[in-house]
């Protein structure tokens, strides 16, 4: 054993790793490990190693069990709460049956009674006096009646007693009632009869649970499947015989099936459609003809030419004031050439241009003790906004009418959440709308956003209230890209905030009884078509009755409490107190629409105050309390900007962190950080930071924990982590009950090490954690999840870039006089100048594709892909399988549980495969360097054994004879400085937008006097070396997950001389090779993974060749800062991959690798994947 280092004990039977720094002075070598790791708890070792170890192994079996056990009571109460839904919707199914099985039978009745009259005529005329009465009756009663499967309709099985003989048989009918097959789907027998037979189920459904057919005229109950019967044919023949049956388990025990719903795949998920085929459905078959575009154009006038609009685009968007557009338009330059003489002209035939619905200004009265106080609010009809989202046509395809359920597998063991369409509020809203006999609803979900902010930058004070509102039909993609249009402006809020007012109290009560008399004024138009819903033409060009229901609000932590006239000091959500909220084990009711207005109800006719203050809310009635069904406590949606990046990350874990290592260390370390394409780098440390933006945040957490691990203990490794964690995957698009639970459990960890805060001197007491609202707030990410759908698309950046269109830009184009009507005219001519730019683009669209119609396309020049045939392909890499494609495929039946083994894997999972990046990979057409010696690349690019490697790439991988390789110095080759990495979304994360990496590899600049104008930059990269190779080790697996790659830093990119280009054709990367990466990580705390530059026999990196189709994904290696040289000085130009000996691998850098990483811990490979792998 060595004296100094790390020492790992393991225990191979309990799978328990754990580390200690060794002692170096004399004595035991068991006095440095005092804690546990896992609990904190002081361990009496005794002097004994084996002691120490049982106890470590005893400690984390029971913080295990008690995982095990919490999730296992969460699952059982997921489990219940799934039963009890299934037993409503069964007994909704068997009422809804038993309504048409009513009036079918009336009906039945009138036609029956109808044709008696008439064979009974027919009969007496046709009859001969030889016919006796009995042959009479007996042709009376032969009526034909045709039983078919409704599958739409509960299916009645009523089984007896088992025979003991052997299986039942299918029946038999005689010759006389037709000779009809036993197999065939129909039988004949008599009206009576089966009428009888109908009554008798229906009967027995309803007064016992175990009935008994004795019919004698009735076939065997055991072997007939009776179920509800139409006057109609057709279908596919009933299988009979027991097979065929659902048997209960036991005699003469009847079961209700559910009509099994069909599932469609899309994106590699399962999808559930709506049961009602209505939800979402047109209401007629008409179209809304395409808009005649030509007809529109040549009706703008001057606005039709489109060079002269292109003219008056750039004059209205580029910032100018009037009298800069005037001057403009009368210079020499624009003299003549266009049709506008100055600038009025120019902006009177703007305003003939069409723009969204008016802006309205409204009065509304603050009540005042003293005085009414008038103030103005600005507003459009919310209606007509409605109407003008729906009838956006470049929604079509990106528009929702309809809730669906995604799921992982056929037999519905995990669900995904994503939209808000998969979410649990859409599908209960719609349910309501089918019990209340709406027919054909299409719900239109309302997603408001408020926020006041700052006009005035230096001086003044200035203020604006905005309002926006967007539709939860729309994907939530184009929600938060400004250019779609999918999120627009509502009105304006007054912001007038009562400074004369000297009682505090009262003046907070004007402020917000204020904002709700305005909102409440902005939804009167909803409200009126809130319960019969408005006829509405959609994307899709069709005619559609929409319910707009309130479905979501993003704000800010004050805003929410606004909106849901809570005070500030308690939770909006629930009915937490302010004691005890930073601790998970104080639960506490969620917070009740009936409770909140009974409570401001006795308030206002009782002036009853006492629940008000039980329950934290403030007297001001909402504007949502006349709204029905509206619970904006419930609606609420997360906000992961404010609550996550700006709150729980920059306001508590930076400055954690700074105290845990030191403000100057933090801010040495981040400025010599290495670089890495798409993320931001702070050369003057984060310190340095004055204005934090999300961007900031979110690019600091990135860097945050490889920055700081190795100078944090087990505990304080394990706070921040969690941290981290559960901030990457509520960013994330799509989650599953899986990623739920790993979101509770990251929480967990948080406040199971909080308390390491307390014990390092930050806070003084556990009270402390009381006063932070938005670590409450993560509390009720899961619900919310659930209820609402994932938090990326309800972050309060869209709102936040808004501002900056609606309310800062036209702020500054005003005179600051009366700014107010100003800023609506400047808005109304830039969304006709939007609408204009739309129409034109669309007509010159479709002239293009009318003249280029039957002509090839021409092949792009800025890029080409690179297409290098490989030998060797592993099992995985590259796969692509059709349901991962995006086409939506063949209908697949939902599982039925009684016919599926237990215990048995769902087919679904097994034959999911590990993903693994297959990107495209892309380069510039042209060299960014066309012809350069070898020398100038090894020295310029600081690759000095280039000429060496090339010759092994040479030698061993193209199996050139050393004799042949002609190579020197002086030979020229191409280089590139980017390659470009193009992936498809995770088959296992569909929503996720692609990813584009961009790995670089180029020269200093350098300026006169050998000056260096711009750095040089070689970016880190992973790439395939030996996939699925199996070790020499009989009992070790095939390489999995990031053990699969490599980690090199690339120098150069480049392609052979042209004499030996025949030899490889393809691009070459020229890298520095570093070691494997291990399977576990080798931080147990921080879960990163580690490597370090692989060195030959001579102390030099290794270098290697390698063709540019092996490299998958960049990534971001961070130096161990705690084992570099203690006076080495770190700066924005030191080169830490140069310096540093070992390295972390952080799958930080961006959220597609993060996915990746975690994909690759949970998902193995099975065992027909590696006998596969063994195979090839």
């Amino acid at each position: 054993m060595p004296p100094s280092g790390i020492l790992m004990m393991r225990a191979a039977q309990h799978r328990l790793a754990f580390s200690s720094q060794i002692s170096t002075a004399s004595g035991s070598l068991t006095h440095t490990i005092k804690r546990c790791p896992h609990c904190l708890a002081i361990i009496p070792i005794g002097g004994s190693l084996k002691k120490h170890i049982a106890a470590v192994i005893e400690c984390r079996e029971d913080e295990e069990n008690a995982i095990r056990a919490g999730r296992q009571k969460r699952e059982s109460e997921r489990e219940r709460e799934r039963q009890r839904e299934r037993e409503q919707e069964q007994r909704r199914e068997l009422e809804e049956w038993r309504e048409r099985e009513r009036k079918r039978r009336e009906g039945g009745q009138r036609k029956r009674a109808r044709a008696t009259l008439r064979r009974s005529q027919s009969a007496v005329a046709s009859s001969s006096e030889s016919e006796t009465r009995s042959e009479l009756a007996i042709k009376r009663c032969r009526v034909t009646v045709e039983e078919v499967m409704d599958e739409d309709a509960p299916h009645i099985d009523i089984s007896a007693t088992r025979s003991t003989q052997g299986p039942s048989t299918p029946p038999v009918f005689s010759p006389s009632s037709g000779g009809l097959h036993p197999t065939t789907e129909r039988h004949r027998m008599t009206v009576e009869e089966g009428m009888d037979r109908d009554a008798s189920q229906i009967n027995s459904l309803a007064e016992s649970s175990t009935p008994s057919l004795t019919t004698p005229s009735t076939p065997d109950p055991s072997s007939v499947d009776l179920g509800p019967r139409a006057e109609h044919s057709g279908g596919a023949p009933p299988e009979h015989g027991p097979s065929a049956l659902n048997r209960a388990r036991g005699p003469a025990l009847r079961s209700l099936r559910r009509p099994k719903r069909r599932l469609r795949r899309w994106r590699g998920l399962l999808v559930e459609d709506f049961p009602d085929p209505l939800a979402g459905a047109p209401i007629s078959n008409e179209r809304i003809p395409e808009p005649d575009l030509e007809a529109y154009v040549n009706a703008t006038g001057t606005m039709a030419n489109p060079k002269d609009f292109e003219v008056a685009e750039l004059l209205m968007t580029s910032g100018m004031t009037d009298e800069t557009k005037d001057r403009h338009l009368k210079s020499i330059l624009y003299r003549g050439n266009t049709p506008w003489p100055t600038g009025s002209v120019l902006l009177a035939d703007v305003d003939k241009l069409p723009h969204g619905p008016e802006f309205f200004l409204d009065e509304i009265e603050a009540e005042h003790a003293r005085r009414p106080r008038i103030q103005y609010m600005v507003r459009r009809n919310a209606l007509e906004l409605l109407q003008d989202l729906f009838a956006n046509r470049t929604f079509g395809p990106e528009f929702a009418y309809a809730p669906v359920k995604y799921w992982t597998t056929g037999r519905k063991r995990e669900r995904v959440w994503s939209c808000m369409r998969s979410a649990a509020w859409w599908w209960e809203e719609q349910e309501k709308l089918q019990k209340a006999g709406k027919g054909a609803a299409t719900i239109a979900p309302i997603i408001l956003a408020t926020d006041e902010t700052h006009l005035s930058v230096m001086s003044g004070g200035q203020t604006a209230y905005p309002v926006y509102m967007a539709l939860g039909n729309l994907i939530k993609d184009w929600r938060r890209k400004p250019s779609k249009r999918g999120m627009v402006l509502l009105g304006f809020l007054p912001t007038d905030s009562f400074e004369d007012i000297d009682d505090d109290d009262e003046r907070r009560r004007l402020k917000a009884d204020l904002v709700h008399r305005c909102m409440e004024k902005m939804m009167e138009p909803l409200k009126e078509v809130w319960e019969d819903g408005v006829e509405m033409w959609c994307p899709d060009g069709r005619l559609r009755r929409v319910f707009p229901r309130m479905a979501a609000y993003m704000a800010d932590w004050p805003e929410q409490n606004l909106q849901c006239c809570t005070t500030t000091g308690t939770c909006p959500i629930c009915s937490t107190k302010g004691k005890g909220r930073g601790d998970l084990s104080q639960t506490a009711d969620l917070r009740d629409r009936d409770e909140t207005l009974g409570a401001l109800r006795a308030y206002f006719i009782c002036n009853h105050v006492g629940e008000l203050k039980m329950l934290g809310l403030k007297p001001v009635w909402p504007w949502w309390g006349d709204l029905p069904d509206v619970d904006l406590h419930k609606n609420i949606a997360p906000d992961i900007l404010h609550q996550l990046y700006q709150g729980v990350f920059k306001s508590h874990l930076f400055r954690w962190m700074k105290f845990f290592v030191g403000e100057g260390v933090l801010d040495d370390r981040f400025a010599a950080m290495p670089r890495a394409e798409g993320m931001m780098h702070f050369p003057k440390g984060v310190s340095a930071v004055k204005q934090w933006t999300g961007r900031e945040s979110k690019e600091m957490l990135k860097q945050i924990l490889p920055a700081v691990l190795g100078n944090l203990s087990p505990e304080e490794a394990q706070l921040a982590r969690s941290v981290v964690d559960f901030i990457f995957i509520a960013h994330s698009a799509s989650m599953t009950d899986t990623d739920l639970a790993t979101l509770e459990h990251e929480l967990d960890t948080f406040h199971r090490f909080k308390d390491v805060l307390i014990a390092r001197g930050f806070y003084q007491s556990s009270a402390r954690f009381d006063r932070i609202p938005k670590l409450h707030a993560l509390s009720h990410y899961v619900e919310m999840i659930r209820w609402l759908g994932t938090p990326d698309g309800y972050s309060t950046e869209a709102s936040e870039h808004l501002h900056i269109e609606f309310a800062k830009i036209p702020w500054r184009a005003s005179n600051k006089v009366r700014p107010l009507p100003q800023m609506l005219t400047y808005i109304q001519r830039q969304e006709a100048i939007r609408i204009h730019r739309t129409y034109l683009d669309r007509l010159n669209e479709r002239d293009r594709e009318h003249k280029g119609e039957g002509e090839a396309q021409e092949p792009t020049v800025e890029v080409r892909s690179i297409s290098i045939a490989v030998g060797y392909r592993p099992q995985g890499e590259g796969f692509v399988d059709a349901e991962f494609e995006g086409q939506v495929e063949g209908e697949v039946e939902e599982g039925d549980s009684d016919d599926i083994e237990e215990g048995v894997e769902d087919e679904w999972c097994a034959i999911e495969p590990v993903t693994y990046p297959d990107p495209h990979r892309h380069l510039a057409i042209n060299p960014t360097k066309h012809d350069l010696r070898l020398k100038d690349v090894s020295r310029k690019y600081e690759a000095p054994m280039l000429e060496c490697a090339i010759k092994n790439f040479l030698i061993r991988r193209c199996n050139v004879p050393v004799y042949d390789v002609m190579l020197s110095p002086e030979h020229r080759i191409p280089v590139w400085h980017c390659l470009y990495l193009h992936h498809r979304p995770l088959p296992f994360a569909p929503f996720e937008s692609p990813r584009r990496d961009v790995v670089r590899a180029s020269a200093p600049i350098l300026g006169p006097g050998g000056r260096v104008l711009k750095e040089g930059v070689w970016d880190t990269a992973l790439y395939l070396e030996r996939p699925n190779q199996i070790r020499s080790n009989a009992e070790d697996r095939e390489k999995h997950g990031i053990q699969r790659y490599r980690a090199g830093r690339v120098r150069s990119i480049f392609s052979l001389p042209g004499h030996i280009r025949h030899v490889y054709p393809g691009q070459l990367a020229y890298v520095e090779v570093f070691r494997p990466f291990e399977a576990i990580p080798a931080s147990p705390y921080g879960r990163m993974h580690s490597t370090a530059p692989e060195l030959d026999a001579r102390g030099r990196r290794r270098v290697l060749v390698i063709p540019v189709n092996k490299i998958v994904l960049a990534c971001h290696l961070v130096p161990k800062f705690n084992q570099l040289e203690p006076d080495l000085r770190l700066d924005p130009y030191t080169d830490l991959l140069s310096i540093g000996r070992h390295f972390w691998f952080n799958h930080y850098y961006n959220h597609y690798l993060f996915l990746l990483i975690q994909h690759w811990r949970r998902r193995r490979p099975t065992w027909s994947e590696r006998l596969l792998a063994l195979r090839r």
